[in-house]
């Protein structure tokens, strides 16, 4: 009993007590498993990335190097969260009442999650910054040709930075002293706890807002292709994919926020799911296994003076009468050469660098005399 007359009695340890959250769903050793599975998973799209770029190009190109960049980010948070795991899990017994508030391995414990939690934290954003970083680097060549999409490029990766500064201020401010970060029971009050749900809702939020914007920027140059609807719309479909980093970033923020606490198994888990997800649709816009091998060369539209005819049907003539495909004497009309943005050939060795290029578009205008003896002339001119 305390002089004020009131108990302050430890509530004893209740070791069957009903874990919380995603807990009284995964073991211990589910927990691990579904870790390196993740990391398994992730390190295996990146060798195959890596392997199909070095095959075409011979060396590595810049958006690679922030693939192996997040690789190794993955790589070294995999092995912080095993090494965290026992002192993740006491936290979880502590929190459900299997574990006494007064245990003397509380403050070890408790120690021991905050010091590996706070880099894991940094890593799993470093993870999906990186992979932003690939995709807006391997964008550019394709968006540089276009003024106003190129100044857009260079908001979104701005944008992109700010939001990744902030992600580590928020972080760090948590605490309203940052010091008391790594010390159990020092950083509980109802301003920091509120914060530490705003640091999850905030990073979601911004991660979401980006890979949108960097999506946006590829996407914006389809309607400038002379490709049909069909074709724009296959593009724009290869160009979305990154919408699975954004469904899994909702479904992470709706499962790791339990009332106004954060369920740190859950934290682990979604964490380990989305930079793997991260990782893997990084590394699919260079395999060629993995998007439609049909998306190879795209032909624009003919226009006719006369009708349209069909793009792959032979042009030119020399001979008198009618022209080809039936084409009277004395008309005109003009035939667009394809305007291609090979995805499964972007970086190929043929190209410079390996970047994406967009073919010039050409139109040929094919002109038949009406006197017999004259030859067709064709002129070329560029669009």
């Amino acid at each position: 009993m305390s002089s004020s007359g009131q108990s302050t009695e430890v509530p004893p340890a209740y070791p069957d007590a009903p874990l919380k959250g995603v807990a009284a769903h995964v073991s211990h050793t589910g927990l691990l498993a579904i870790i390196w599975t993740c990391y398994s998973v992730a390190s295996l799209f990146v060798s195959l990335r890596l392997t199909v770029r070095w095959r075409q190009n011979g060396r590595l190109l810049f958006d690679d190097y922030w693939m192996v960049w997040a690789w190794l980010c993955v790589t070294t948070m995999a092995i912080l969260q095993t090494v965290q795991t026992d002192s993740l899990w006491f936290f979880t017994y502590l929190t459900s009442g299997r574990v006494a508030a007064n245990d003397p391995q509380v403050f070890p414990q408790m120690s021991q999650m905050l010091r590996f939690q706070f880099p894991v934290i940094k890593l799993f954003w470093t993870v999906l910054w990186s992979v932003k970083a690939s995709f807006l680097a391997a964008f550019y060549p394709l968006v540089k040709p276009t003024k106003w999409i190129r100044i857009c490029w260079f908001i979104v990766v701005a944008f992109t930075t700010i939001a990744y500064i902030g992600c580590w201020l928020a972080s760090t401010l948590t605490c309203t002293n940052p010091g008391d970060y790594f010390k159990p029971g020092h950083c509980d009050e109802p301003f920091e706890k509120w914060m530490s749900r705003f640091n999850i809702i905030y990073s979601t939020s911004v991660d979401i807002a980006s890979d949108v914007m960097i999506m946006a920027l590829p996407i914006a140059v389809l309607p400038s292709l002379q490709l049909n609807r069909k074709k724009k719309i296959g593009l724009g479909i290869a160009f979305s994919i990154g919408f699975i980093i954004i469904a899994v970033a909702l479904v992470r923020m709706s499962q790791i926020l339990v009332g106004q606490t954060v369920d740190m198994i859950g934290l682990a888990i979604w964490g380990a799911i989305e930079t793997m997800t991260a990782v893997i649709v990084g590394s699919l816009l260079p395999l060629k296994a993995l998007l439609t091998r049909n998306i190879r060369n795209y032909t624009g539209k003919k226009s006719s003076q006369r009708s349209g005819l069909s793009h792959n049907k032979y042009v030119g003539d020399s001979s008198v009468g009618r022209g080809p495909e039936g084409l009277v004497p004395g008309r005109s009309r003009s035939v667009m050469v394809a305007e291609s943005i090979p995805l499964d050939d972007i970086h190929s060795s043929n190209h410079k660098d390996g970047q994406i290029y967009v073919q010039k578009t050409y139109g040929m205008q094919v002109e038949q005399r009406t006197s017999s003896d004259d030859e067709i002339a064709m002129v070329g001119r560029a669009k």
